[in-house]
């Protein structure tokens, strides 16, 4: 399965395409989580109803777009996925300022919204293996893994300054448009550039024949379920640490610390940038240190990650804002290596043709963890009064990711790649 040699340096332009696609879709999801009573008040509807509405709908059908776009990307090609999905997310956002106060259209043009998640998350794999050398596989999921997060910041940040200016959160929605139209420019120009690197085995009518059998034997083999029990388990580390901690922080005792929203924000703030450093970072420490094994780099990610998020609950750690900001910047750079390791393994080991089909199902199982993860950490505030149990519980599925990425083992027939000549 071996690949021509020449990758030219027209790849950087398909992965900048990629980091404004991916970021994109973090801004849509999380810019009215800020404007959550103002979307509640023009609605007419408790909080807890618009946060389902809003950001629940998108979770649901965000993961189910992935499983279904991971089909869809060995069949028609990483940039029309890319192009389909930046439209997807365009033309109902454009729609968001007419909507006035008919919740059912909200509903809809949020579900549509979502939909575009699978198209742009799906196609990461597909893109590194057949973008990008082996070695470099890599550092393509942990600077996917920034644009993620980066995305979510800046949807932090743009999405209060904008409804400030506007009065209105939706027409806020619409002016968050641009992120994903600068990201259809770039798709758009990609047919235009150098070709990717060709799959010599395309010419292979043997190798034809394995390739049809191998999302089948893929199936089949035990690492690719613990690899995707691994990511569900990521995403609920994440969505867990995410939703419990800011509350944990800002609340009065006795549930929670007592620092206020201010603190919590800046603490939170460091948090995610440390996630990103983290997320970039072991791209590179993949294939040099890790030496392509997701059971090392994934498995360390969790163990460190479950060890010093659990400290918050500490006196010694949250008696302190400063010791909280050493201790949860830690935690953030360990939990980001999970994701693009198991990216990164993915766009290794298995076959080109399937690349995309295992990546949909990794990420579309694995954003459903959002669900429950949000559910029992709610369900375990409210009947305990404080947030010990559901941080002990985030906790809990960390050692349980670290347990099972022990069994992530690279797989016998990998997608092996020659060393590539790069252009200059």
């Amino acid at each position: 399965m071996g690949q021509t040699q020449s990758y030219p340096n027209f790849r950087w332009f398909v992965l900048l395409a990629l980091v404004v696609a991916t970021a994109a879709s973090t801004i849509l999801m999380i810019a009215p989580a800020p404007l959550m009573g103002e979307v509640a008040h023009s609605l007419s509807i408790d909080p807890g109803m618009a946060t389902g509405i809003v950001m629940g709908l998108w979770n649901i059908l965000g993961a189910t777009s992935c499983l279904v776009a991971g089909f869809l990307v060995d069949r028609f090609g990483v940039n029309k996925l890319m192009i389909a999905g930046c439209i997807i997310f365009i033309v109902p956002t454009l729609f968001f300022p007419m909507a006035g106060k008919n919740l059912g259209l909200i509903i809809l043009l949020r579900a549509i919204q979502a939909c575009g998640v699978g198209p742009v998350t799906s196609i990461l794999g597909p893109l590194a293996a057949t973008w990008f050398p082996e070695n470099q596989r890599g550092a393509v999921a942990g600077i996917q893994g920034v644009a993620t997060s980066a995305g979510v910041g800046l949807g932090f940040a743009i999405a209060p300054k904008t409804f400030m200016a506007t009065h209105s959160w939706l027409a806020t929605m619409g002016w968050m448009t641009i992120a994903p139209v600068i990201a259809l420019i770039l798709c758009a120009a990609i047919p235009f550039g150098p070709k990717p690197p060709a799959f010599q085995d395309e010419m292979d009518e043997t190798a034809k024949a394995e390739a049809q059998g191998a999302f089948a034997k893929a199936l089949k083999t035990p690492t690719t379920w613990f690899l995707i029990a691994c990511v569900f388990i990521s995403c609920w580390f994440f969505t867990g640490t995410n939703d419990l901690t800011p509350g944990y922080i800002a609340i009065n005792a006795p549930t929670g610390l007592g620092y206020g929203p201010v603190v919590a924000g800046k603490l939170m703030g460091i948090y995610q940038l440390f996630f990103m450093v983290g997320g970039f970072l072991v791209g590179a420490l993949f294939t040099k240190v890790f030496k392509g094994s997701a059971r090392a780099a994934v498995g360390i990610g969790f163990l460190v990650s479950a060890a010093t998020i659990c400290t918050i609950m500490l006196p010694s750690v949250y008696s302190s804002v400063g010791n909280l900001a050493k201790v949860l910047p830690l935690a953030a750079f360990f939990a980001a290596w999970i994701m693009p390791s198991a990216m990164a393994f993915i766009a290794i080991n298995y076959h080109h043709s399937i690349v995309g089909r295992v990546t949909g199902l990794a990420f579309g199982i694995g954003l459903y963890a959002g669900i429950p993860g949000i559910i029992v950490g709610s369900a375990l505030l409210t009947k305990t009064g404080n947030y010990h149990a559901s941080i002990t519980l985030v906790t809990c599925v960390a050692v349980l990711g670290a347990v099972l990425s022990q069994f992530i083992r690279p797989l016998v027939k990998r997608a092996k790649v020659q060393a590539p000549a790069l252009e200059a």
